[in-house]
């Protein structure tokens, strides 16, 4: 988990390159193979295919620095999934068996146990559903009729806007396995890096995305489906996980649960559904700028733990969240001892921003402040220090 988030786990999407997507039409273009109308026209038409089987290859090349994985990957579209990475001995396995989902790593010989969404988007059809998002907000610059690993494909390149900038990271996520690609300097320092090409390669008979690949200011990467199986069947044993079969103990299992979440107009409705006072900070001590964008509770069953949180954003995207907890959050950031009142909390710094937390009684507190915030430690205190909380 981020440090900096409201003590949610991430989202799971099916397959997401992370970028701020500014919409723009798309063109038809004058050749002889197919017109940008007509993929539009087949990749709303298609639908995803029964199963997928392959061997996943992500390669990530920042400032001249090259890295890779591998990982394969058994995907059926009622959402049964298996991602196997690693070799013997320091293996991680996933499998979602639909109803819940196993997360396995060998080399701590420790699994979890997840409940699973059951209104959860399948992993093909956000696939399937993201690819028709490119084409509503890129033009598309080319299309050519090509071949891959030995598959047919139209290779779609989209021209993104000249002011289009990737986020902070680019992510690939399947299921809960993520890859990072961290945008930074050498001296830790996130940068802004433009999007200069974004390519995407189709298999021609059923629409399936088998590669991605994104090029920008000192970045290149790209993600591969090789060894690819189309509707071939996959045997239901693949998706199921049994934790004795790979000499987890039951003693090595943990269950986790995902929070129920309700949204509030305001805070004072929010304070009246939990049974603490909820924080809030005078509006003279946020940056200039900044509104209150969302109050949120969070009711964390497998921590009997409740929090609201506060997220205020500025006029160009940056975020203050202020968090209010009867209970420690199990993903909380160390760092470094610092007073606020009479209490001592910690403060660190991360990719993501500045992180200052600290418990007061049996309440907990926290102040995330993403880096688009200027003076990010100096707020992260300021905001602290103005919290009624009675430390």
């Amino acid at each position: 988990m981020l440090s900096g988030d409201t003590g949610v786990p991430a989202a799971l999407p099916a397959l997401a390159l992370t970028f701020v997507l500014l919409t723009a039409g798309c063109v038809a273009l004058p050749n002889d193979g197919p017109t940008t109308d007509d993929l539009e026209e087949q990749l709303s038409a298609a639908e995803p295919p029964a199963d997928v089987a392959a061997t996943v290859t992500v390669q990530r090349t920042i400032d001249g620095e090259t890295t890779a994985s591998t990982e394969d990957v058994w995907l059926r579209a009622d959402g049964a999934a298996r991602i196997e990475t690693g070799t013997t001995g320091s293996e991680v396995i996933i499998v979602d068996e639909g109803e819940r989902r196993w997360h396995y790593d060998a080399s701590a010989n420790w699994a979890t146990r997840l409940e699973t969404d059951p209104s959860a988007t399948p992993f093909l059809e956000g696939l399937y559903a993201q690819q028709e998002r490119y084409f509503d907000a890129y033009d598309v610059a080319e299309i050519e009729e090509t071949t891959l690993d030995g598959r047919e494909t139209y290779r779609v390149a989209f021209d993104p806007p000249d002011n289009e900038t990737i986020d902070r990271s680019i992510s690939v996520l399947i299921e809960d396995t993520e890859y990072v690609v961290p945008l930074t300097t050498s001296e830790g320092a996130p940068v802004e890096r433009g999007a200069d090409r974004v390519e995407v390669w189709y298999d021609q008979a059923t629409l399936f995305p088998v590669k991605h690949a994104i090029e920008g200011d000192g970045i290149e990467f790209e993600t591969t489906y090789r060894d690819l199986a189309i509707d071939e069947g996959i045997d239901d044993e693949r998706f199921a996980f049994d934790p004795a079969a790979v000499g987890a103990d039951e003693g090595d299992v943990e269950d986790v649960s995902f929070p129920s979440i309700e949204s509030y107009e305001a805070v004072d409705e929010a304070a009246e559904a939990v049974p603490f006072a909820v924080a809030e900070p005078p509006a003279d001590v946020l940056p200039a700028g900044v509104e209150l964008d969302s109050v949120t509770g969070y009711e964390f069953p497998d921590e009997n733990r409740t929090q609201v949180s506060l997220q205020y954003r500025t006029d160009d995207g940056g975020t203050v969240a202020v968090t209010t907890s009867d209970g420690p959050r199990r993903f909380a950031t160390g760092g470094d001892a610092i007073a606020i009142g009479s209490a001592t909390g910690t403060i660190a710094e991360t990719d993501e921003g500045t992180e200052l937390q600290w418990s007061c009684g049996d309440r907990y507190y926290s102040v995330f402040v993403d880096r688009a915030v200027d003076d990010g430690t100096e707020t992260a205190v300021t905001v602290g220090e103005s919290l009624p909380t009675g430390c």
